[in-house]
């Protein structure tokens, strides 16, 4: 009861209207529900369905493939490469040392007999101290086990005279044999040889049988099999022995009900995951597994080298969405179970996405980890992963600078679609020997994804754009072009705005060019920085050309309110029109919280107010968020100060020194505080505001009298 009335609690508080989700539960959120989704992604089809069947049952139902595998079946295989191990060759090296140990060893036998037999071998020896014959047997018997009794009986009972003939042919036809190479298994033929070249000698038949038995006992090989050398042939033999592959196609009775099964039968279910299911389970835990670790390895550096994006919720949405996006057409691509299809995974349609929407950087390790997924989710498929990557590249490389319309994104897929067609070429090479229509396929699919990966980011780009009020360059572009409804009201209807304007971004886009800021944004952020001097015009300064001025019939107090209203006139515009929120923001922060001063200066000075306050004569801020924002407002005042009646403009140093003088009072005021805007940038900005002022307000030189004569003859003529 305890736990129903807190979970009671905890969902009124969360479903009252009051209760607002902090950003960081938000992340949390989006982050849990992102794994959640590429984890199903990655394994629902790993999730077996239990049949606990064994060999010689009886199947109590009909079973047919869920889809296609291919398999290596793992026993036919073993067996494979034993036979292939059997079947390699043995590695032996010659044992020199063998022929003189077999000498060694007919020597020894025949001193044995002599002990005691031989004329002068007693001198020094007590004759009780001589073996008897039965000793003397045993003896024999015990050193040469092999050797039959009848042979060593017949040996003792030979004279010295044989054993000295049969030593010598003993020796001779040994050393006859011991030059040819002796292996193991040539033993029977060598022997047979052996008896019977002792069967051969002129010598009474039981001693060429003793001889042949003496000779079959001592020899033996001379070549010795290298235990470590063989094993790493047979080993080379196994490995050259491919996997016996088994196919299952996607519908394919395996079992019928009533059939016996088979060990066939058990290593399909096996293979797809329909029987034996912990292993299965195992197989979900390490892809899972291998995700978070390279989900977190993304999060670490995102988190560290691009905090801005980390902070921005709407940013990791959108990086979340792109990822689940391709891997969902991965999915499907995968139930086809084509070995061709998985090349026209659109990585690259992503990397393009990023770069333009985001950045490069970002749009870098994004292709990493979508392409390390791509490639779990393709049973760890080197090939797929390295061609995701690998075009994910270059579709960054290829939008990097987009320096035209929307035909960058088609040039970018066709970049995209030449570097893959050499790269699968590449990987695929063997398949042309023994399959050039399966060549050809891979080849296609490689052209397809980078055509594919740009039509589907050109068509999504306005989507994400308004979706989540990106603005990438494409777009920045499209605004910049005069012939935008905004900007032709603002040329027709306050022109001297419109060249302020023009003069305001190229200003602000040398600047933002050599500090490294987004020079594209500040200048179109330039363009419609003052439309809300649309809706009364002839309020400001810019478009009064010699009239009256409206602000002398005005109060102060009025009259800063109106030229503070321009701001917010300014936004309403913009989001009518459906300006994107980064141009939005620069015309709500390009006067920062800025004071008024003229008119609060025509108030102090007025008598008819006892009191003014500072706080009605500024503009309502926030103050510059951004570097492009801070860089508009310093054009701004600039390029207004310069357009002051009573300031020469054709001298260099004053301009220098007027610039220069700006900029550090805006950096005094604390205008520039929030800006990431350093002093290193602020005197980069100055430098770049003189050249550019110098450049458009050089004097000119006079023209020469006969020149100006000629002029005038043209004019003219022209007329006439």
């Amino acid at each position: 009861m305890l736990i129903s009335k807190d979970f009671s609690k905890w969902w009124k508080r969360i479903s009252s209207r009051d209760y607002k989700i902090s950003p960081r539960s938000k992340k949390i959120f989006w982050g849990i529900l992102f794994v959640i989704i590429i984890i199903l992604i990655l394994t629902i089809d790993l999730i077996p369905t239990r049949d606990d069947l064994e060999v010689g049952r009886v199947a109590g139902r009909d079973i047919e493939a869920p889809r296609t595998i291919t398999f290596i079946d793992q026993e036919k295989t073993a067996e494979l490469r034993k036979i292939a191990a059997q079947s390699a060759s043995r590695v032996y090296e010659e044992d020199i040392n063998v022929n003189n140990r077999i000498a060694g060893d007919i020597e020894g036998f025949f001193k044995l007999l002599k002990i005691g037999r031989e004329p002068g071998r007693e001198d020094g020896l007590q004759i009780d101290a001589l073996p008897s014959k039965e000793e003397q047997q045993a003896e024999i018997q015990r050193r040469y086990p092999a050797l039959s009794p009848e042979t060593v009986e017949t040996m003792l009972a030979a004279t010295p005279a044989n054993w000295l003939q049969l030593e010598n042919a003993a020796v001779a036809i040994m050393n006859q044999v011991a030059t040819q190479r002796i292996l193991p298994g040539d033993l029977p033929r060598i022997k047979d040889q052996l008896a019977q070249e002792a069967m051969k000698l002129d010598l009474d038949k039981e001693y060429r049988l003793a001889l042949a038995d003496l000779l079959e006992s001592m020899v033996r090989p001379n070549m010795i099999l290298n235990e470590e050398a063989t094993r790493q042939r047979q080993e080379e033999a196994m490995k050259q022995v491919e996997p016996y592959r088994r196919q299952v196609r996607q519908g394919e009775m395996i079992l019928r009900k009533g059939d016996v099964v088979t060990a066939d039968d058990i290593k399909a279910l096996e293979a797809l995951g329909l029987q034996k299911p912990r292993s299965n389970y195992l197989t979900i835990i390490g892809v899972i597994i291998s995700f978070l670790i390279v989900v977190v390895m993304a999060s670490i550096y995102i988190y560290k080298y691009k905090n801005e994006i980390w902070e921005n919720q709407k940013k990791i949405v959108f990086l979340e969405l792109m990822v689940i996006i391709v891997l969902v057409f991965a999915k499907i691509i995968s139930f086809f179970q084509y070995s061709y299809l998985p090349y026209l995974v659109p990585v690259a349609m992503v990397s393009i996405l990023t770069t333009v929407l985001i950045n490069a950087n970002t749009a870098v390790v994004l292709t990493v980890f979508l392409s390390l997924l791509v490639g779990l989710l393709f049973d760890n498929s080197f090939n797929i992963t390295l061609t995701a990557f690998v075009g994910g590249l270059v579709g960054v490389f290829s939008v990097t600078r987009v320096s035209q319309q929307r035909n960058d994104l088609v040039r970018a897929g066709f970049n995209v679609s030449a570097v893959l067609l050499f790269l699968i070429i590449g990987l695929n090479l063997d398949r042309l020997q023994y399959n050039w229509v399966s060549f050809l396929r891979y080849i296609a699919m490689g052209m397809l994804n980078g055509i594919m990966s740009a039509i589907l980011a050109n068509g999504l780009l306005p989507y994400l754009e308004s979706a989540f009020g990106f603005i990438s360059s494409v777009r920045l572009l499209e605004l910049s072009n005069p012939g935008q409804p905004l900007l032709k009201r603002l040329l027709v209807e306050a022109p001297g705005t419109y060249h302020h304007s023009v003069i305001v971004g190229n200003l602000a886009e040398s600047a933002a060019d050599n500090i490294g800021a987004d020079s594209l944004l500040a200048r179109v952020g330039a363009y419609y920085h003052d439309i809300g001097k649309i809706k009364r015009p002839y309020f400001f300064s810019d478009n009064q050309f010699g009239g009256e001025n409206p602000h002398d019939k005005l109060t102060a107090n009025l009259s800063a309110l109106i030229i503070n209203s321009h701001v917010k006139d300014g936004v309403e515009l913009a989001r009518e029109n459906r300006i994107p929120e980064p141009i939005v923001d620069i015309i709500k922060q390009h006067h920062g919280t800025n004071l008024i001063s003229y008119f609060y200066q025509r108030a102090l000075s007025d008598s008819k107010h006892d009191s003014v306050e500072e706080s009605d004569f500024r503009y309502d801020g926030p103050k510059p968020q951004s570097k492009e924002a801070a860089i508009i407002m310093l054009a701004d005042i600039t390029e207004a100060a310069l357009r002051s009646k009573n300031f020469n403009r054709s001298n260099h140093k004053r301009i220098e020194g007027m610039v220069r003088e700006l900029i550090k009072d805006k950096l005094n005021e604390g205008q520039l505080d929030e800006s990431e805007l350093s002093l290193k940038d602020l005197n980069i900005i100055a430098e770049s505001f003189v050249k550019v002022l110098t450049g458009i307000y050089h004097q000119r030189v006079d023209y020469p009298e006969n020149v100006l004569k000629e002029i005038k003859r043209a004019d003219q003529s022209d007329k006439n």
